[in-house]
């Protein structure tokens, strides 16, 4: 585990390349809603002690979207400022100071129950029961085997937000009864939180080190060899961030749309529905632009379904607005704004549904629309679309869920 005196290193060598020509913050969304400046806190760095830095900018508001590194010049795939890369150093060395720790419980929405749940998980011995759903739908999972599908924590996202109209274990159910339908009986475990938030949102880099060895232990211990996860921040925890601390990691990591082109999982499947349909796909952060740019192999699924029809918004891909939220964090009136932007985007496409691929996504788009508002034009938008996880809007149109 890096020390304080590494990551400060760390730190340095990102804000060396910075000259200040202000496209992050043409970019980035909160700096519009005038929230947060990256080029301040970089700025600040090269010119203030640490202590001063950390108190000048509240790097706990920054949405780590990634957004300013598409269009810094000076930022490249492993080297240059990477903006979200480098609020997560200056989360790991301030997450313990006590002014620091007053603005992250400012940021933290739900009563810091996600993270008060990794740390249940990464201390305690034994693992979570978080698969009681398999039974019920009568799915078909092995405890070994080379080829497994990690679950993460949509079971606990049911039983929280159980006043959306929200079955988030309709996206594993979908997965796995796809992948029984072709003869693949995947590993499933009781895994523990992959530990995104713990890391992305605390900087709690202890905590999430304890998560990623349980997890990938267990996997190893079962004979895995590729993991299949339905969840973008889940893809990018495993994908990206475990592998910079678990020594001799070799899994290969797949979104499941990656395994279902791959695999050819849908080219058998017949559909019951006859009507046309119009969809369009919001590109999340993490599958996006901090996910090796996933961005072909979701729409490739879409585009494969019978009757339905892709319109793409307005900002795509590298250019996607971000959904307003990370981490459970910085659920606020601001990123309210920012929510909106994206729906209004997605309405005007036409589509029927709007299609995302992580749960963060779909919990706080779907949030905002089912908000009690006085406000007409948004009680009236709000009915003119739907917000659906790409897996379950499989499962809905197969009737498996």
């Amino acid at each position: 585990m890096l020390d304080s005196q590494e990551i400060i290193k760390n730190i340095s060598s990102f804000t060396n390349y910075c000259y200040s020509c202000n496209r992050c913050v043409n970019v980035c969304p909160l700096s519009h809603l005038d929230v947060f400046y990256p080029k301040d806190l970089v700025s600040d760095l090269n010119f203030f002690t640490m202590e001063e830095v950390i108190a000048k900018n509240n790097i706990w508001n920054c949405l780590t979207c990634g957004q300013c590194s598409i269009y810094c010049p000076m930022t490249r795939e492993n080297q240059g400022v990477r903006i979200p890369e480098l609020i997560l150093e200056l989360r790991k060395i301030s997450n313990k100071n006590n002014s620091e720790i007053k603005k992250i419980v400012k940021c933290e929405t739900h009563n810091d129950i996600f993270t008060l749940i990794s740390k249940i998980m990464a201390h305690n011995p034994s693992s979570p029961n978080k698969l009681d759903f398999l039974e019920k739908n009568e799915l078909k999972t092995t405890t070994s085997g080379e080829i497994a599908y990690f679950v993460g924590c949509l079971s606990i996202m049911d039983d929280l937000f159980y006043n959306f109209d929200i079955n988030y274990t309709d996206i594993p159910v979908t997965i796995i009864n796809l992948l029984n339908e072709n003869g693949i009986n995947p590993v499933v475990l009781d895994e523990k939180c992959c530990g995104h938030d713990i890391l992305w949102g605390r900087g709690d880099n202890e905590t999430f080190r304890k998560l990623a060895e349980y997890n990938t232990q267990l996997y190893k211990n079962a004979g895995v060899k590729t993991i299949i996860v339905g969840c973008a921040e889940g893809y990018r925890t495993w994908k990206y961030d475990y592998p910079k601390i678990i020594k001799d990691f070799d899994f290969e990591v797949l979104h499941f749309s990656e395994f279902f082109l791959r695999e050819n999982i849908l080219e058998n499947i017949k559909y019951t529905h006859n009507s046309k349909i119009n969809v369009t796909y919001h590109d999340s952060c993490r599958l996006g632009r901090l996910g090796g740019k996933l961005y072909d192999t979701p729409r490739e699924l879409i585009k494969k379904i019978p009757g339905v029809k892709l319109i793409e918004m307005e900002n795509i891909k590298d250019d996607a607005n971000c959904c307003g939220v990370s981490a459970f964090t910085n659920c606020s009136e601001y990123t309210r704004y920012i929510r909106q932007n994206r729906i209004n985007e997605a309405i005007e496409t036409g589509a029927e549904y709007l299609i995302v691929p992580c749960p963060k996504c779909l919990t706080h788009f779907n949030c905002y629309l089912n908000e009690l508002s006085l406000n007409k034009e948004h009680n009236e938008f709000s009915s003119n679309i739907k917000v659906i996880d790409l897996a379950s809007f499989i499962g809905k149109l197969l009737m498996i869920i």
